[in-house]
């Protein structure tokens, strides 16, 4: 079992920390970064380290100065080499435990993790993404359970791999779970693509209109509507939509009193959040109605009232604002408010969280539209999912939140940010897990991210960033975050709950892996402005609602570039 013996433990201080002198010839097997190495404690248990650090320094250069080698002694060498190296695990009943139980003596020896023994505990999770980096022929698995009730982030800065790392994560719930329940909030729609995986588990939602368009000539897919009605939206979900920050508070009071009128004609106890059905006629004809009767505050209700109607108008927020379904249902549904409303809530996002991965594509929206639109959503999963468990049926859905620092920013109150941190803080609970995926750790919420026990964290090489990352999570390693900014790209520190153990991972490159590539990729520009331009007719793209009603026409004349005369 034992592997290559490197060197000997020339001092143990604190409780996991360990100086190991290497000769000069073994250096070549411990020069990676994250090597795994095995010990004895004092009880003679074996025990686990990882390599962190290094001090190498010529002795002879060191106690005399000396560069060039003494004639006569050129093969006498005063070389020390010493590496640093965490403990990280022991071995007890068969099995490798995090932590340390004792340490190892000084002068003991030290051998290389072999590839057979570290495969017996690496491989162990349902979910591998990718190899070690000290060792490519032992995978690296991550443990599903403990992925999804202590919650997941994954760090990187821009073109580190982070993208890669969640599709790879993604493929393999598709590819291991035959009823997964997952929710993908694609905040640059770069996760569509994925599709071509598994037509029948991934699900693409997207808005109607220029963003369902490109991504179905950019990617062949066509995408399910995706629609929030805005009688689904809280009261701070719409103040963000009009643009209405802490400083507009008399128009804040007034859209809140009229989104509590008109909530309270169905049910008369409604408060100004609750999903009870109106129309958006009903809401901008209130706004008219509190223009005329306001007098010190008319400004107030005038200035609201046209910025209604601005949101109104606007073709973009017509999956917001001209939904057709939930009205369908609204007016085939019976009963009493609030739940002839309930149910027809329950209908317009249960879709969303079936079986399968789900995938809301929100690339091309403003960041306010994405921010209100995500915390609906949000929102109605966590009422859904609290509400199966109360009635004793769990609903396990677990969240991917790309760009979660838009969601969740460190620096501003937003209601996405509060329902994931509710979510965070909560979800073990009721069955919903959660990974923050973010290029900016700074920026993100330190209260979301403290809630996330296993972090894949790419290369960074921002100090501010690293530093966050120290702060927020507690079961991570100085020395590991030190290193983030000279891992190479696709290469991550691995630690948390989820993970069989600290490591440096190469994660699996999920292009070649599945013969898949993801959106999102930069432009080659060297191609493109190698190549003649072409004439591009873009009319038919400026129009959203032209647009979309030509596609409606064209449905039975063979599609839209068809019916608009071009080729098929």
């Amino acid at each position: 079992m034992n592997g290559e013996e490197i060197g000997r433990v020339v001092s143990v201080y604190g409780r996991n920390t360990v100086k190991i002198a290497v000769p000069t010839e073994k250096l070549p097997l411990v020069s990676r970064h994250g090597t795994y190495l095995r010990l004895l404690d004092v009880e003679g248990n074996p025990i686990y380290a990882i390599t962190v650090g290094y001090y190498m320094r010529d002795e002879m250069y060191g106690s005399a100065g000396i560069v060039e080698p003494l004639r006569g002694y050129e093969d006498l060498g005063k070389v020390r080499n010493e590496l640093t190296a965490k403990l990280v695990g022991y071995v007890e009943d068969g099995r490798v435990e995090k932590g340390v139980k004792s340490p190892p003596k000084p002068g003991s020896k030290v051998y290389l993790a072999s590839a057979e023994e570290m495969k017996g505990f690496m491989e162990k999770g349902l979910l591998e993404i990718g190899v070690l980096s000290c060792n490519p022929s032992v995978g690296f698995s991550l443990d599903l359970g403990m992925m999804a009730s202590r919650h997941l982030a994954v760090l990187a800065m821009t073109g580190a791999g982070k993208s890669n790392t969640v599709a790879v994560l993604l493929a393999q719930i598709l590819e291991k779970l035959e009823y997964p329940r997952v929710l993908v909030i694609d905040t640059h729609s770069e996760y569509v693509p994925l599709a071509s995986l598994n037509r029948e588990k991934v699900h693409v939602y997207a808005p109607s209109g220029k963003i369902a368009a490109l991504i179905k000539e950019r990617y062949g897919v066509s995408p399910e509507e995706l629609e929030v009605p805005l009688w689904t939206l809280g009261f701070e979900e719409v103040a963000g939509l009009l643009g209405l920050d802490f400083r507009a508070s008399k128009q804040r009071l007034l859209l809140w009193s009229m989104l509590r009128e008109v909530r309270r004609r169905k049910w008369s106890e409604a408060s100004a959040d609750d999903p009870v059905y109106f129309s958006p006629e009903e809401l901008l004809e209130a706004s008219k109605t509190a223009q005329g009767a306001q007098r010190g505050d008319a400004k107030s209700a005038a200035d609201l009232s046209f910025k209604l109607g601005s949101f109104f108008d606007n073709p973009d927020m017509d999956f917001i604002t001209r939904t057709r379904s939930d009205a369908e249902m609204y007016d085939e549904e019976e009963g009493e408010e609030p739940y002839r409303s309930g149910r027809v809530f329950t209908k317009v996002y249960k879709r969303l969280f079936r079986p399968g991965v789900n995938i809301v594509a929100l690339g091309g929206l403003p960041s306010e539209v994405q921010v209100s639109t995500v915390s609906t959503i949000l929102k109605a999963l966590w009422r859904i999912a609290t509400a199966h468990a109360q009635a004793g049926h769990h609903m396990p859905t677990m969240v991917f939140v790309e760009e979660a620092h838009v969601y969740a920013s460190a620096g501003r109150e937003q209601p996405s940010k509060d329902i994931l941190e509710k979510i965070a803080k909560e979800g073990r609970k009721f069955g919903v897990g959660l990974v923050v995926v973010s290029q900016r750790p700074r920026e993100l919420s330190q209260t979301l991210l403290a809630q996330c026990g296993t972090l894949v964290a790419l290369r960074t090489s921002n100090p501010e960033d690293q530093r966050h990352i120290m702060r927020s999570m507690e079961d991570v390693m100085e020395e590991l975050v030190d290193s983030l900014a000279g891992l190479s790209v696709g290469e991550a520190v691995v630690s948390g709950p989820a993970a069989p153990l600290p490591a440096v991972v190469k994660i699996h490159h999920f292009s070649e892996k599945y013969g898949v590539d993801l959106g999102g990729k930069d432009v080659d520009w060297r191609e493109a402005w190698s190549k003649e331009p072409q004439e591009v007719d873009i009319v038919p793209y400026l129009y959203t609602r032209a647009r979309r009603a030509l596609e409606k026409r064209s449905e039975e004349s063979g599609g839209l570039l068809e019916f608009l005369g071009g080729e098929k």
